[in-house]
């Protein structure tokens, strides 16, 4: 575990993350990336492995009435992983559950038809890394590596930046590999902390990217 240490942004953290996977000298690569940020960090391990960015689009259960307080995590074919402890302090119903996830569900495949989705043949003949800008707890990309390994791809590495201790453990027993340089058991942990240069892509400069990336590395 490394001591509290921060990027100069995602493209810098991205960099130091495809020297890490270059390691591993993967072949047959499918690079996903979970929008928003996930997709900055993805960039240069696309340029070193030369592969396109594919978007993985996962987003959060927001918790009746207070929607920036999410109690899980969805993706667009419904899978979903829920934090019990909070569903239980809230006392949220299945009823309410299921209506939720649902709606949360058509707004992820509204982002599929903006960014692109996953390719479930490429996906069970590759080997699979999925990308975002870091874990704080977990349940968004827990809900991405579940739907990943219905494809029943030929491996599964998680790359991130920067994780919580606790998220760190969960996934490392998720997955084939895991690389994240900085692991923190800091007690009020923020992703954005962990980076000198935060902001966030508009939907049409992800958009332009995937693309770019396309025409760059197609196939």
């Amino acid at each position: 575990m490394q001591k509290f240490n921060r990027y100069d942004s995602r493209e810098a953290a991205g960099e130091i993350l495809a020297s890490e996977i270059e390691k591993l000298n993967p072949t047959a690569v499918c690079l996903l990336a979970i929008p928003r940020g996930g997709i900055q960090v993805a960039e240069a391990i696309a340029d070193r492995l030369e592969v396109p960015i594919t978007p993985l689009v996962v987003k959060k259960l927001p918790a009746p009435g207070s929607p920036e307080y999410g109690f899980g995590s969805v993706t667009g074919d419904g899978t979903r992983v829920l934090n019990e402890k909070a569903v239980n302090l809230l006392n949220i119903s299945d009823e309410t559950i299921e209506k939720i996830a649902g709606g949360v569900v058509l707004e992820i495949q509204h982002r599929k038809e903006l960014y692109g989705g996953i390719d479930d043949e490429k996906i069970s003949r590759s080997n699979v890394i999925i990308v975002d800008d870091g874990i704080a707890t977990g349940y968004s990309l827990i809900a991405g590596i579940n739907t990943v390994k219905k494809r029943t791809p030929k491996s599964v590495t998680v790359a991130v930046p920067v994780s919580s201790y606790s998220a760190y453990f969960n996934i490392k027993g998720m997955v084939d590999n895991i690389i994240c340089p900085i692991v923190s058991d800091e007690d009020f942990f923020a992703v954005a902390s962990y980076y000198k240069e935060w902001y966030d892509l508009s939907e049409q400069e992800i958009i332009n990217l995937l693309n770019r990336y396309k025409k760059r590395y197609p196939g």
